[in-house]
């Protein structure tokens, strides 16, 4: 499920448990984790929704329609799975005098809280997302499986990007690597597909990491990211980071390509760089740089809370994630899919 072939798992030496998601929107269910709570005065409605069947975009464009305003003023702070029950904030325009928002009723939306703010909900603006999902069609010995591979993940897992992020069939890839070649045709979002080709490089800086069993440790050059802060520095001691790594207390920070970027060192540098390569970008994304400032991206992510039962036909696994983190990586992890070709 990671999106790009060389993203090789934590638990690749673990059976998985095969299987796949159950069919209906019922068996994916997820929850946003707010970063902030409306603050109960202001020129904004918070309103808290449960979509069935439906993307963050269709709702957003709904949720124009039904209030009588213009979609660009519809705030939200992360998309969410279409295919999925779903329950996450948005923010529009409040009318003067109004004590509540007037909202006509949308076909597969139940509005389930509402309060005032004093600004528009902007995207990145969650702390994450609860998931509770069902799987399907195991593998006989799924049971004995699931303990050692949630117990590998108990200390982190790539923080790959998912395969959602490149299209079906790596159809956002492919058409982010043609507009890279000639980044002066008009495209519909500039930005999404320079998004798309830095997700595509930090994968692959990622997946090669991986493989050389470097994961959980520091390379001279590294940017490292403490986990409690966020704060980015370069590795000068890998003995020394490299311990701070293998505690948990500062991840690899693998590069999101720009002008922007905060620049590795040594051989760290040559790992970004041939990753960046692969796709015939360099370090500030090549003809694309005006899309994307750059940025880093931690290298591991933990599924916090993450809990499993088993059912006569299947399992629920349940987790939770911070905000950019896919949860189809944490399933690929757990079933082990057939890797992805091209």
């Amino acid at each position: 499920m990671p999106g790009t072939p060389g993203c090789p798992l934590r638990t690749a030496a673990l059976p998985g448990v095969g299987g796949a998601v159950g069919p209906d929107p019922a068996d994916f269910r997820v929850d946003e984790v707010a970063n902030y709570a409306p603050d109960g005065a202001g020129d904004h409605w918070f309103v808290r929704l449960r979509k069935t069947g439906l993307s963050t975009p269709a709702v957003r464009r709904a949720l124009a329609r039904a209030a009588g305003v213009d979609a660009r003023d519809v705030g939200f702070a992360g998309r969410k799975d279409t295919h999925a029950i779903t329950t996450q904030w948005f923010s529009l325009p409040a009318k003067p005098g109004a004590e509540a928002p007037e909202i006509a009723p949308i076909e597969g939306v139940e509005l389930l809280e509402h309060a005032r703010h004093g600004r528009k909900l902007r995207l990145g603006h969650l702390a994450g997302n609860r998931f509770t999902i069902r799987l399907v069609g195991l593998d006989p010995a799924a049971e004995a499986r699931l303990p050692a591979l949630v117990e590998a993940l108990a200390g982190g897992m790539p923080n790959y990007y998912g395969g959602q992020r490149f299209g079906a069939g790596g159809r956002s890839l492919q058409q982010a690597l043609a507009f890279a070649e000639r980044p002066k045709r008009r495209v519909r979002d500039p930005r999404f597909l320079a998004s798309v080709l830095q997700a595509a490089i930090f994968n692959a800086w990622l997946g090669a990491r991986v493989a050389d069993g470097l994961l959980d440790g520091a390379l001279a050059g590294d940017v490292l990211r403490k986990r409690a802060t966020g704060g980015l520095f370069v590795c000068a001691d890998p003995a020394v980071d490299g311990a701070r790594v293998a505690s948990g207390e500062l991840d690899p920070a693998g590069p999101m390509p720009g002008p922007k970027l905060m620049p590795a060192e040594g051989p760290a540098a040559a790992r970004e760089a041939a990753a960046a390569a692969r796709f015939g970008a360099d370090l500030r994304l090549g003809a694309l740089h005006r899309f994307a400032p750059g940025t880093r991206r931690p290298a591991r992510v933990v599924p916090e809370d993450l809990s499993w039962r088993l059912d006569p036909g299947g399992a629920t696994v349940a987790f939770t994630l911070p905000a950019g983190a896919f949860a189809t990586v944490v399933l690929a992890e757990l079933m082990h899919p057939p890797p992805p070709t091209g």
